[in-house]
């Protein structure tokens, strides 16, 4: 039987209806309604922010559930034992290679000492009005973007256990300690009013840090950028940026400039390579300016980064009159050409360096992009005005370096031209090639641990490598900083026994090879080396990388939260005896360890 039977059969007035109904249909809109075309991959007008209890409670639903530590309040430390378990007769440490640099010395001035980066330590992720940056978000929500899924939720909970970790390096000698600043600790969204909890929190750590006889180089963005100013207007993808940066910076160096004589404004720009043009946008929070990802998002993120340090360090010196020094760290390796004859070869070597420190290294020329860079990119890389330029030159007080390793550069097929000119080569804006293997296949050095393939020890990289920077590639700039190096152990994050973790030999060579030749360089090539720091205070989260890759030069236990001195610890330090001043502990002494806590706060 037909629909139209049935329904005819039924009630030849709904027979009627439906017939009417048969044609194109029409809607009718309700009186009261209005519409608009919504498009959210269009988004261009910015979100603004009231700073309300219940947006805060938003934007970490956005990031989602928080896992919570052992430790929820400060800590107040207990006395460090009078010596620590160490290597002993049966393997000493590490010889150095160069028997004459035993009888070296370094001036008393000389500044040495421990990194770390907030995120990738403090834990307390959510803890007392803290804001969450957008590696709380990646952490969480892109999943797969780091290997183990590890987040920085609790890590070593340095939030809570500052007082003991600066007894520990007061007693063991360190005189220097290189942490990074949360900024959505102070403005948890960005720009607004100030966590007062989070002011009392810093107030706290750095008056505990002079206390306890040690000098901050305080780093005060180590890309933990806050993720209400993404949601906003696409953070460093927007120049809204350089502002909130610059806000954010004058409080803190306002409020610490009196104890702190190192600033660095960034941790490695070129983060903006290979970390800011992967993140989420469009994804996990809007895209801005029709930029989201890849080269477009570099170049935005470095353009703004470049004028926000500019900006910070021109009213550091001319109008608050700072009595320290500014710079930021830049990220950057040894290159060597696999053929130092062939002009491919000692061209790829200026590339590789051009589109790693060049492209941030218009402080110590004339304050604008190099005519490389210019002719690669094009219409691409944005237009420094003659203001900015002066800005932007003479902005860094000394060069900060993070060297870690060395290459060999070699040319790519078809030559680097055929490419700069092309901007869908898959090789392109750097154009060349490197390697960590020699030209007969052998490895450079030994390597990292896999989960950081990039990372070998190459030892007299880095003597050639600070050669480099300050008499070929930066020779206006007055001294270097070994801002960060460091070495990731192969396969420690997979042992599961103190035992066999803590004489981390491979790490412990790393450290004395790369001294001695941060050394040699000072002493027979002439390089103004005045500073050095080792990569990290603890077992940390190395981001993509996450928790499983161990650089820490003591072993943290997930579980007590207690840090344990390595061999490297070690090596690193009793390395400065002799060297530095009368070579005994530089702290106050009066350290205090990881015993019974007492809590405070």
């Amino acid at each position: 039987m037909s629909v139209i039977f049935a329904i005819s059969l039924l009630c030849p007035a709904a027979l009627a209806a439906f017939q009417n109904t048969t044609g194109s249909p029409t809607f009718a809109q309700p009186s009261g309604y209005e519409t608009k075309i919504y498009n959210a991959s269009a988004a261009s007008a910015t979100i603004k922010y009231e700073y309300t209890n219940e947006e805060l409670a938003l934007l970490w639903n956005q990031v989602g559930e928080i896992e919570v530590g052992p430790i929820t309040t400060t800590v107040s430390p207990t006395p460090e034992p009078t010596a620590y378990p160490r290597p002993g007769p049966f393997h000493p440490l590490v010889a150095s290679s160069d028997p004459s640099l035993n009888s070296a010395s370094l001036p008393d001035n000389f500044v040495w000492g421990i990194a770390a980066s907030s995120y990738q330590i403090e834990g307390a992720a959510k803890d007392e009005g803290k804001g969450p940056s957008v590696w709380d978000l990646i952490a969480h929500r892109d999943i797969g973007a780091v290997a183990d899924n590890s987040t920085g939720d609790v890590v070593g909970s340095h939030y809570y256990l500052y007082k003991q970790d600066f007894a520990r390096l007061a007693k063991l000698g360190v005189p220097y300690f290189s942490p990074s600043l949360s900024w959505p600790r102070f403005f948890p969204f960005g720009n607004g009013p100030l966590n007062q909890e989070g002011v009392a929190h810093y107030d706290d750590v750095i008056a505990s840090m002079v206390s306890a006889g040690i000098k901050p180089a305080v780093t005060l963005f180590h890309w933990d950028t806050p993720l209400a100013l993404f949601n906003s207007y696409g953070a460093w993808s927007d120049p809204k940026i350089v502002d909130d940066f610059f806000n954010y910076a004058k409080f803190v160096i306002t409020r610490y400039d009196k104890y702190v004589p190192i600033w660095y404004t960034f941790n490695e720009p070129q983060y903006c390579n290979w970390q800011y043009q992967y993140y989420p946008s469009g994804r996990l929070y809007p895209s801005y300016n029709n930029i989201s990802t890849g080269l477009p998002a570099r170049i935005a993120c470095s353009h703004h980064t470049l004028l926000a340090h500019a900006k910070v360090s021109k009213w550091y010196h001319e109008d608050f009159k700072g009595t320290g020094r500014i710079t930021f760290k830049n990220s950057g390796n040894f290159y060597e050409a696999a053929d130092p004859l062939s002009p491919a070869d000692v061209d790829a070597v200026a590339r590789n360096y051009e589109f790693v420190l060049g492209w941030f290294g218009g402080c110590w020329r004339d304050g604008d992009y190099s005519p490389m860079l210019k002719k690669t990119l094009g219409t691409m890389l944005p237009v420094l005005s003659t203001e900015e330029k002066e800005m932007i030159k003479g902005s860094c007080d000394f060069f900060g370096i993070d060297a870690y390793t060395g290459y060999i550069a070699t040319s790519i097929p078809g030559g680097s031209a055929a490419c700069a000119a092309n901007s869908s080569h898959p090789a392109f804006p750097e154009c060349a090639n490197s390697a960590s293997l020699g030209t007969d296949g052998f490895p450079l050095g030994p390597a990292g641990d896999n989960g950081v393939s990039w990372l070998y020890s190459t030892p007299t990289g880095i003597r050639k490598f600070l050669n480099v920077i300050m008499k070929e590639l930066f020779p206006t700039a007055t001294d270097v900083v070994v801002s960060e190096f460091g070495f990731a152990e192969p396969f420690e994050g997979e042992q599961t026994s103190l035992q066999t973790i803590l004489w981390d030999l491979r790490r412990a060579d790393y450290y004395q090879s790369f001294l001695d030749n941060i050394l040699l360089a000072r002493t027979i090539d002439g390089v103004n080396v005045t500073g050095l720091f080792a990569w990290s205070i603890f077992d940390n989260f190395e981001w993509f990388a996450g928790s499983k890759v161990k650089f820490g030069v003591q072993y943290l236990n997930y579980t007590s939260m207690e840090r344990v001195p390595k061999a490297s610890m070690f090596q690193f330090v009793d390395w400065f005896k002799g060297k530095v001043g009368s070579g005994e502990n530089v702290g106050n002494g009066n350290g205090t360890g990881m015993g019974n806590w007492t809590m405070s706060k």
